[in-house]
């Protein structure tokens, strides 16, 4: 009798241990299934795709949830994952995340730069997949910049408004009008290739360009009056007259890879005249080699004009080439308004006495920066027109706050506290500045 008394008490208690816990997974699924849309669709958008597709086990509203998603995200790691096991089976699952997907894909992230494929058949039929189905963001990342061409059909996209390419070629057919919907356009390691002699891109409403590391920019004309932020670094080329209507430009960078050869004073007359045809400018970096441009063509006391909106600036300075040096200083005196200046030492010191000669005359900085609170200078070599740029600064700048100094080489320890100990010792216009030197810190990479 005992016996069966204890086989019902433990019946009965397994059947309300199982109650209960059907009613907290019921619960549970509550909770999951009455999240709001968009809530479950920003977490779906966070998971890699195949993280997404299996949350199709969570409850039965769940299930083709992951199928309507707007964002298909296929990453680095996802293709490199699918690919190491074949080519076949990279292909297929793609295929049938496509197959299975309902709605507009809004956003198509295809990332296959460490994957070798040996043939591009399917990211073309993947390309025209999207194109088809209203994508407005597109992001592709090739592995070799000299082979895949980028199909027409992606020229034709009229709902896209986000495109960013690498390591492809950019070809557009001769019947390519523009972007007419585009407002950020990223191309970097691109073999520009137009047809023509030179391809004109009509993209009225791009706000935002970048050009990184491409070929062939000489032949792009691309024709955009809302700009407001043009980057292009480690460029060889750049046809600047093209841009000059963008009066809504606020940030521009310029990094060349190199000086042009041959570069015509038309050209230089250009870079000069651009840089100051900007009511809206206000941030800008330059390059060295644009400075080095730049000063082929003023005279070293004067820049034409004020760049009265500009309040940062970051210039890349080989404080051993005079007309840098000089035409650093000179954009510095040409902002009235500028509150953060960072510096990034580039070159060695080769020529010390030519520029120390024009350091120690009193026109080089002959006005105090009134606005500039912040100071930056990076890869610092601890050199003797390094030293003195900076004691010009902080002799002419009575509203700074702060200072940073980030030495760029390994000196030993008396020198480091030499150079420590001169700019401690350097007199400030400012009596809240506050000066911060940061040794050369050796990485493994060094």
């Amino acid at each position: 009798m005992h016996f069966v008394t204890v086989l019902i008490e433990s019946a009965t208690m397994t059947q309300a241990s199982t109650s209960k816990r059907a009613a907290v997974e019921v619960e549970r699924e509550d909770i999951i299934t009455a999240l709001p849309r968009n809530v479950v669709d920003r977490i779906l958008e966070l998971l890699p795709v195949h993280d997404a597709a299996r949350t199709c086990v969570l409850s039965k509203k769940w299930r083709d949830i992951w199928t309507t998603l707007p964002y298909l995200v296929l990453d680095n790691l996802f293709c490199k994952k699918l690919t190491a096991k074949s080519q076949a089976v990279f292909r297929k699952i793609v295929d049938d995340i496509l197959l299975q997907h309902i709605g507009d894909t809004v956003k198509f992230v295809l990332d296959v730069s460490e994957v070798h494929l040996s043939s591009y058949a399917d990211i073309n039929r993947w390309m025209r997949y999207v194109a088809r189905n209203g994508v407005k963001e597109l992001s592709l990342n090739m592995s070799d910049n000299r082979i895949y061409k980028l199909p027409s059909y992606i020229y034709n996209c009229s709902t896209m408004t986000h495109l960013q390419l690498f390591n492809c070629v950019f070809k557009p057919p001769n019947s390519f009008l523009g972007f007419q919907n585009l407002t950020n356009l990223h191309m970097e390691r691109i073999t520009l290739a137009p047809t023509a002699e030179f391809c004109v891109i009509n993209v009225p409403l791009l706000v935002e360009l970048a050009l990184m590391f491409c070929c062939g920019a000489q032949y792009l004309k691309i024709v955009s009056p809302q700009l407001k932020n043009l980057g292009v670094h480690k460029g060889h080329y750049l046809i600047l007259n093209c841009f000059m209507n963008c009066k809504n430009l606020s940030m521009l960078g310029i990094e060349l890879e190199k000086v042009v050869d041959n570069l015509k004073h038309d050209e230089i007359s250009t870079l000069e005249k651009f840089l100051f045809s900007f009511p809206s400018l206000e941030q800008l970096y330059l390059g060295s080699f644009v400075l080095e441009l730049l000063n082929a063509n003023i005279v070293l006391d004067e820049l034409p004009s004020k760049l009265n909106c500009l309040w940062h600036l970051q210039l890349g300075v080989d404080f051993g080439k005079v007309g840098q040096t000089s035409c650093a200083l000179q954009l510095i005196k040409s902002c009235p308004n500028l509150s953060k200046l960072i510096i990034w030492v580039q070159g060695r010191d080769d020529n010390a006495e030519t520029v120390m000669k024009y350091l120690e005359t009193p026109t080089c900085l002959d006005q105090p920066l009134k606005k500039l609170e912040y100071v930056t200078i990076s890869s610092f070599e601890c050199s003797k027109t390094e030293l003195f740029f900076v004691k010009l600064l902080c002799a002419r700048t009575p509203s700074l706050v702060r200072m940073c100094i980030e030495q760029g080489i390994a000196i030993d320890s008396k020198e480091e506290r030499n150079v420590t100990i001169k700019l401690m010792r350097f007199p400030r216009a400012s009596t809240k500045a506050e000066l911060f030197y940061f040794p050369f810190e050796a990485t493994d990479a060094d």
